[in-house]
């Protein structure tokens, strides 16, 4: 199968977000730092990362250059990612992103679609005219806001609110396994949103039927029932991508050390299957 222009290949932190112990999952004795996560990106290597928000300790301007200064150190690409749109936040993650050198700023728009007191056409709204607010500072720092589909939007609704945008400095950031989470087929969703990606999350999912219903839980890529090879092909032939962004979430174990382990075979198995398959 042809690459396309793929030829850079990334890691999300949040594949290690077990090791991190940033979130309330799970806390090891001894956490990964972001330079501890930077020179992991290098030894598997991978082109560059993207930057889970809980993973990034401090904005203190010299904190973000000594983390941008260890990326160029390393020759790495790096995108940044910020929680919501509140256009205050967004203003000051822009600035982030000038510092670290990132050209894309990642979020999601973070709504409950399945709160029954949730009320989707005016979340879309509020979104709209929120984002309407910071289109001229994403302009003038030429940096692209990457919204991504995070289990709160179908495809249909997030390319929508893309094109009535119409702004090339916001565009989708194309999550293959999280169409799962509003009952959309993932090559449908994938198909409708490539036009407008300008990132990815490049994961699998296992399915599993329990006495609550079904389970979606993250696993090696190229071991879930995501039909991986239509969507490489729809993000090769339909988007103008050099990158691919893999993101491999991993449950917790019984313990520390089984969980630390396991994390790290299902990333290290993933960037190999990955890597071979399509030669990236």
């Amino acid at each position: 199968m042809k690459k396309g222009n793929l030829v850079k290949l990334g890691l999300d932190s949040y594949s290690y977000h077990l090791a991190f112990g940033c979130h309330p999952d799970f806390q090891p004795r001894n956490p990964m730092t972001l330079f501890d996560f930077i020179e992991k990106v290098e030894s598997l290597g991978l082109d560059g990362f993207q930057i889970d928000p809980m993973h990034l300790p401090e904005k203190s301007e010299s904190y973000l250059r000594d983390v941008a200064d260890f990326i160029r150190e390393k020759n790495l690409f790096i995108e940044y990612g910020t929680i919501g749109i509140e256009p205050q936040n967004i203003i000051e993650e822009i600035r982030a992103c000038q510092i670290l050198g990132s050209p894309i700023l990642r979020t999601f728009l973070g709504f409950d679609r399945f709160d029954k007191n949730t009320n989707i056409p005016r979340e879309l709204d509020r979104a709209e005219k929120q984002l309407r607010q910071i289109l001229p500072d994403l302009a003038e720092a030429k940096i692209t806001l990457a919204i991504e589909n995070h289990g709160d939007v179908t495809s249909d609704e997030l390319v929508g609110l893309i094109g009535r945008l119409g702004s090339p400095y916001v565009g989708i950031c194309l999550d293959v396994g999280n169409p799962l989470a509003v009952l959309e087929d993932p090559v449908f969703a994938a198909d409708k949103m490539a036009p407008f990606a300008v990132t990815t999350h490049f994961k699998d999912y296992a399915l599993e039927m329990t006495n609550y219903g079904f389970k979606v839980s993250g696993c090696v890529i190229g071991d879930g029932v995501i039909d991986l090879d239509r969507i490489f092909d729809i993000i090769v032939s339909r988007t103008k991508l050099d990158r691919l962004i893999l993101e491999i979430p991993v449950e917790k174990e019984a313990n520390e050390s089984d969980s630390l382990k396991k994390e790290e075979e299902i990333i290290r198995r993933s960037v190999n299957f990955v890597r071979e398959k399509w030669l990236i």
